[in-house]
C-alpha cells in the first residue's frame, strides 16, 4: 500500500535528497521545487529512445542493471515501464532513499542492492539484457577493465554517461574548474593496449568516503579516459557498435566537448551474449 503524504515527508524528513527530484503523489516529492526527473530528464529521454530502438519499444520482461544508480530514479523510470530492474548502490544512504520509491510504488520487478559496482559481474549477479553506467565510470581507477567486466554481464546494450579526459593538454585552461584538477595524460594497459587517460583526484586518505555522495567510493583517485581510449576501450569489451548520442546534447555541443567534457556512448551486441 502506497504510504501517505504524512508518511512520505516523515521518511523524506530523514533523508537528504541531491539527484533526483521524483513526484511521489500530489503533494509530496523528493526535492521540492527541483525538475522532475521522469517527465523532464534529457538523459532519461535519450536512453528511452535507444531503448525503443533496441527492443521495439517494449520494456516488459528485459533485464536491466543500474551501475551506481544513486537514489533509483532511473530505476524506477525503466521498472515502470515493465523491465525487471535491479539498482546496484555503494552507500547505505542513497539506498536507503532508492528503497523509498520501492516501498511506495509498491512494485515488483524493482529491486536496489548495496554493492560496490566493481563488484558486478555475470558470476555474481547473472545476465543482463541492458546495463546503465550513468557518471560512474569517471568515479573508477581501471575502467578499461570494469568494461570487459560489465560486458560479459550484458547480452545486448550498454549505456555510459561519463566524463572523459582532454586529450590535449592546451585544452585543460578552458574546462570547468569543478573538473580542472586532472593530471597529465598518463597510459594505463590492459589486456595489451594501452589506453590514454588523466588522473582525477576524489578525495584524501583520511576522509569517509560514505558520505561522499558525489564521488568515487573504494578509490580516492580516478582515471578519466581520454574520449578516443574510451571509444576503444568500448570496442575491445566486446560491443560490435560503438556510438556517440547527442540527441539530448547537441544544443550545448561545445559545453560537453570542451568545457565540461563528457559523452554518452551507445554500445550494442549485433549477436547476443
Amino acid at each position: 500500500m502506497a504510504f501517505t503524504s504524512e508518511q512520505l515527508r516523515k521518511r523524506l524528513s530523514g533523508q537528504q535528497w541531491t539527484a533526483h527530484n521524483i513526484r511521489l503523489n500530489s503533494e509530496v516529492t523528493t526535492i521540492p521545487g527541483g525538475p522532475d526527473l521522469i517527465e523532464t530528464d534529457l538523459r532519461l529521454k535519450a536512453l528511452l529512445r535507444v531503448f525503443s530502438l533496441v527492443f521495439n519499444e517494449d520494456l516488459a520482461g528485459l533485464r536491466i542493471a543500474d551501475l551506481g544508480c544513486l537514489e533509483g530514479g532511473f530505476s524506477l523510470a525503466l521498472a515502470q515501464r515493465g523491465a525487471d530492474v535491479v539498482g546496484f548502490e555503494a552507500r547505505a544512504k542513497n539506498l536507503e532513499k532508492a528503497q523509498l520509491l520501492k516501498d511506495h510504488f509498491e512494485l515488483s520487478n524493482l529491486e536496489f542492492v548495496l554493492a560496490d559496482v566493481k563488484s558486478f559481474s555475470r558470476d555474481r549477479f547473472g545476465l543482463f539484457d541492458a546495463v546503465l553506467a550513468l557518471g560512474i565510470l569517471y568515479h573508477l581507477d581501471s575502467p578499461a577493465a570494469w568494461l570487459r567486466q560489465v560486458s560479459a554481464a550484458t547480452r545486448k546494450v550498454l549505456i555510459v554517461d561519463s566524463h572523459f579526459a582532454p586529450s590535449d593538454s592546451g585544452t585543460l585552461a578552458l574546462i570547468d574548474p569543478r573538473i580542472s584538477s586532472l593530471s597529465p595524460i598518463e597510459k594505463m594497459n590492459h589486456h595489451g593496449t594501452a589506453y590514454e587517460g588523466r588522473w582525477f583526484f576524489e578525495y584524501g586518505d583520511n576522509v569517509d568516503p560514505e558520505p561522499q555522495l558525489w564521488a568515487s567510493y573504494s578509490n580516492r583517485s580516478s582515471f578519466w579516459l581520454t574520449k578516443e581510449s574510451l571509444l576503444l576501450a568500448m570496442l575491445h569489451a566486446g560491443f560490435d557498435l560503438v556510438f556517440e548520442q547527442h540527441d539530448y546534447s547537441a544544443s550545448s555541443y561545445r559545453h560537453f566537448s570542451v568545457t565540461f567534457p563528457r559523452v554518452m556512448l551507445i554500445g550494442i551486441k549485433v549477436h547476443d551474449a
